[in-house]
């Protein structure tokens, strides 16, 4: 009930009406005591009259960093607006909250007030999570503010990390750092040999033991001499062209947008963990996408740049493919990662290109066990004609020795596995946790067999040169 503009709320006009009939029938009708019902309408109209709201309160949500997540869900915190501590309060506030998939909801506080809301939250990424509202009210509920619409609370979740993988390493590493070995001389812990100084050994090579022990007459002083520590470079290929939903019914869904995992998340996870199992041994990682939306993430190392990979996945959504001017160039000698739902030749085409020269490619197929729902026959000849196209396509990879391993479940995100476990699925039954759960059946048997950890660690092995460290 918004004030009219001479400060007569319509609970005030309809308080004044009743009173002056009440008033009216008493002296018709000669009755004292319905004269008298009218005096409680005639004070509500005189209190509504003096209790107006006096400002517009617009408080604001904020994420709430005292409370932890609770059950999948995030916490926030209702807080009003910064004012004076002496100001009395005596306004109400009335915030109408709408989440995404949710019936529209009111909540009324005193001013001033600070109450915490649950919301469920995203796995991974960023997203609009609650629209809200505000509106000024008087205690009695006769006066209220113009309705002030907020902006929406968005938050941004980065990716989880899952336990560490094997990593898969070219047989051609570059640079004179990191733990992985190389049969090139130069500075690192592995014992090459040792032999007599000659001019360009560094003094604090020498080895005095050796030299007592080799060198009789005391004439020629002996070195130790290793092998070079060498990096490994990583080029992470996001694929931000589709994110599908682990329930085919969402694939056709239509109307108001609901929080619902699907491949994008995976892709954000396995990308995190496969990023920091790099960078934890020392080499660099680098981040582009495939539709080549923004400026590639350069290839560095260390724990802040594993920040900055968290961040820009997080900051990944769903955008339409556009054609590039240029593919993406990887470093000499690097490990392609493509992450990607594989529903176009695009990521394949790239992943034959890369492997054609020389760089040691994996394709990590991100789209979680999926769950046929869909209602009608269109829906479910779209559904068996989109796996039939993925299977096709993921043969073909395999056909020219392109490894494409299952990234859809990361070892060792407990949490993620027990969320997904407590939330039911559409036909009632739950999502297998990622140790427990069996191969794909076969009407959906399109994607691979092999796990990301698994994978990672046959690759490891298959493709490590002789004297090179896992």
């Amino acid at each position: 009930m918004a004030d009219t503009p001479g400060g007569h709320s319509p609970g005030s006009a309809l308080a004044v009406i009743l009173a002056l009939v009440c008033v009216v029938s008493g002296l018709v009708s000669g009755r004292p005591d319905t004269v008298a019902l009218g005096a409680p309408l005639a004070l509500l109209a005189l209190a509504g009259r003096r209790a107006q709201v006096r400002r517009t309160v617009h408080p604001s949500f904020s994420l709430d960093r005292r409370g932890q997540q609770q059950g999948g869900r995030l916490r926030l915190l209702l807080a009003p607006p910064g004012t004076d501590s002496g100001t009395p309060r005596t306004s109400l506030v009335a915030a109408v909250l709408a989440a995404p998939g949710c019936a529209p909801d009111v909540l009324v506080l005193r001013e001033g007030e600070e109450c915490p809301v649950l919301a469920d939250g995203p796995l991974s990424g960023e997203v609009e999570i609650l629209s809200y509202g505000t509106l000024g009210l008087s205690p009695d509920l006769t006066h209220a503010s113009a309705f002030h619409p907020a902006p929406p609370v968005r938050v941004s979740i980065l990716p989880p990390i899952g336990s560490l993988l094997a990593r898969p390493v070219s047989r051609r590493l570059v640079g004179l750092a990191g733990t992985h070995g190389s049969r090139r001389p130069g500075e690192g812990a592995e014992l090459r040999t040792i032999a007599p100084l000659e001019p360009g050994d560094q003094l604090r090579r020498i080895d005095w033991r050796s030299t007592a022990r080799r060198s009789t007459d005391q004439d020629r002083l002996m070195v130790r001499r290793s092998f070079a520590d060498a990096e490994a470079s990583v080029l992470l290929v996001i694929d931000q062209g589709h994110d599908l939903p682990a329930s085919t019914s969402d694939w056709f869904a239509a109307g108001s947008p609901r929080l619902v995992t699907g491949s994008l998340h995976g892709a954000r996870t396995a990308a995190a963990t496969i990023a920091a199992s790099y960078l934890a041994a020392g080499d660099r990682v680098g981040l582009d996408d495939l539709g080549g939306t923004r400026r590639a993430l350069r290839t560095a190392s260390g724990a802040r740049h594993l920040e900055q990979i968290r961040a820009r996945l997080a900051a990944t959504g769903v955008v339409p493919r556009r054609r590039r001017r240029r593919d993406p160039v990887p470093p000499q000698g690097a490990v392609v990662v493509v992450l990607s739902a594989f529903l176009d030749p695009e990521p394949g085409r790239l992943l034959k290109l890369w492997h054609a020269r020389g760089h040691v490619v994996i394709g990590v197929d991100c789209v979680p066990v999926l769950e046929r729902t869909e209602a009608t026959p269109a829906q479910e000849r779209s559904v068996r004609l989109t796996l039939l196209r993925r299977r096709l396509l993921l043969e073909d990879l395999r056909r020219d020795g392109i490894a494409v391993v299952d990234g859809s479940v990361v070892e060792g995100l407990l949490a993620d596995r027990d969320r997904m476990a407590a939330r039911p699925a559409a036909s009632g039954t739950t999502a297998p946790s990622g140790r427990d759960r069996p191969a794909r059946q076969a009407d959906l048997a399109v994607g691979p067999d092999l796990s990301l950890p698994t994978g990672f660690r046959l690759l490891a092995r298959r493709g490590r040169p002789p004297g090179v460290r896992p």
